[in-house]
Order: C-alpha cells, then structure tokens, then sequence
C-alpha cells in the first residue's frame, strides 16, 4: 500500500536522505559484514550533511509512535489515483504528524461512502440487485446506484471486473473519475487511477471522457481514459488485465518500479526500492497473488537485491 505524495519539505537534500535509509537498511541486514560497515562509514564521515541524514532516520525510526502509525496506515485504504512512491522517511514522517487523521481521510470517505469493499490482499464477489455480478480486486471501493430506470456503479478506488446482464432497457454505466463506462451485457474490467483503465473480455462497451471524447472497445481492447481524452491500448497487453482474477500478476517488460508498485496495491504495508538502478531493470514473469512476500524475494534473487523488513509495515529492496 503505497503513500500519497506530499511536497518534500528540503527538495535539496532529498537524495541524500534517500541514501541515508538505503544505508539504514543495508546495515539491519544480517549479511552486512565489516566491508558494508566500512563503506557505510566512509560515507557518513564524508559530509556533515550525510551523518545529519542518518540522524535524522535513526531518530524517526527509534520513535515507538513510528510502527504503531505504519500500521494504523496499512489498515487504511487509500484512493488508488493519488498512489504513488514515496520515501518511507518521507511517509512516516508525514503519519506522525498527521496524527491519523490527514492521511487517512480520503480512504475513511470513501470506506464510508461505498456499498461495497475490500482492503489490501482481499478479493470479493457479488451480486447486483440486476443479478450482474462484480469482482472486487485488492483495495477496493465501489458505490451502488441503482433504481428502477437505471443500473449504475461508481468506482471510489480500486479495480473491479464486471459480468453484466444484458437489459437493453437499462444500459449498465461504471464511473470512475472522469471516466465512464456503459454497456449493455459484456465482460469487463474497470481499474481508477490518474487514467481509468478499461478492458473489455467480450461484448462491447462505450467508453467516454469528461472532454466529450468517446471510445467503443470490443473484446480484447483496452482504453486508458483521463482528463485529457481517450486513449486506446494494444490487444496484446489484455491478458495481464486479467491475470488477478485467476490469482495471478503478469508482467511483461516491464520496469521493476512499476513491478513494485502493483505488488504494494496488495500489500497491508509500504514497499520501497531502493536504488534508480534496481528500479530501471526490466521484468517479465507469471507469479501467483497468494504469497506477495514471496514474489519480492523471488524478485530480489533475479536483480541481486537484498530484501530487508524494517517492519511488519515497511519493506525495503536494496543492493
């Protein structure tokens, strides 16, 4: 479960803070023997600028609040549009002073507004009032709006695949930011983020954006929509759109950040890379959703990162 981005509160020493936690991880490691120590030495004794970094972590990291906020978050889910990395410096940081409140607003409004839900790690199914039925992915949730004269979902965050029965009396329309969706009877799923993702299994629908721009995708096809229009994707990149509904993730060339990214959506915690390098290498492979830890140490192994828990909550990959 990845952190909402905030302003950085000294830009100028943001790298050197984030080398300061690859250090910090480094030496929990039990493999960091006296060469690392020695390195990591030479590198806090270069610049008053580096020993004040590693304070400032240590000091974060001793503080008893720190793990009761980690994991106050992980309970908490948050809209899948605003994700994106954070340093966990950064991020625990920001829940000590939000003192659970400011960061987890969003997530408790959308928890309260939607019908249904599911948190990190958690798949659900259900039945419409129509007698269509919905798959709700990791980190889900949706609102109902359904009557007499209209079938209607609203995606608050998260990702969920739709079996639909036709009734060409009352079309099914899914929204989801500046998007929606609508269609008779077809399978489909809708995943919300700073472009709403849509891929048809069969049938079609009718994609439209806030602009006006309109879309039909049929099975196979896929379509990214933001505010700035709609976007059509390549078939080829269809059947990884529905892997997690057989309990699969799969990845195709793909840059191991972005293979981090979508392995925290179904983590009740924050995982974080360590390294540009790490984060630039590219990855394919087929891994079952079941055991997520699991997958980061199958992950580690073929990049030669070292994988370190620095807390039930917070995970960090790093050389």
């Amino acid at each position: 479960m990845a952190l909402h981005t905030v302003p950085d509160p000294n830009p100028a020493s943001a790298a050197v803070l984030d080398e300061a936690l690859t250090w910090f991880a480094r030496l929990q490691d039990s493999q960091a023997g006296p060469e690392i120590r020695r390195a990591f030495a030479a590198w806090h004794d270069a610049s008053p600028e580096h020993a004040e970094a590693y304070a400032r972590v240590a000091d974060l990291w001793q503080s008893p609040v720190l793990n009761d906020a980690l994991a106050h978050y992980a309970a908490i889910s948050l809209p899948v549009a605003r994700r994106r990395p954070l340093r966990p410096w950064v991020a625990a940081a920001c829940l000590l002073l939000a003192m659970g409140w400011g960061l987890h607003a969003g997530g408790l409004i959308d928890r309260w507004r939607a019908d249904y839900a599911t948190v990190a790690g958690e798949q659900r199914r259900i039945v419409l009032a129509d007698g269509s039925l919905v798959t709700l992915n990791t980190d889900t949730a949706l609102a109902s709006d359904f009557d007499g004269e209209r079938r209607g979902i609203r995606i608050l965050h998260g990702e969920a695949y739709f079996e639909v029965k036709p009734d060409s009396a009352r079309p099914f329309i899914v929204a989801a930011a500046d998007a929606t969706v609508q269609v008779v009877g077809t399978r489909f799923t809708v995943r919300a983020g700073s472009a709403t993702q849509v891929a048809v299994e069969s049938g079609i629908v009718a994609c439209a954006a806030g602009t006006g721009a309109t879309l039909r995708l049929t099975a196979g096809q896929q379509a990214a929509i933001s505010a700035h229009g709609v976007e059509k994707r390549s078939a080829a990149d269809s059947l990884p759109a529905f892997a997690w509904l057989q309990g699969r993730l799969i990845f195709q060339d793909r840059p191991l950040a972005e293979v981090v990214a979508e392995l925290d959506r179904y983590h009740p915690g924050v995982i974080y890379l360590a390294g540009g390098k790490l984060a630039a290498t590219r990855i394919t492979g087929n891994y079952k959703l079941g055991d997520i830890d699991a997958v980061i140490r199958n992950l580690a192994d073929i990049v030669g990162a070292h994988v370190v828990h620095l807390s039930p909550y917070l995970t960090v990959l790093t050389m």
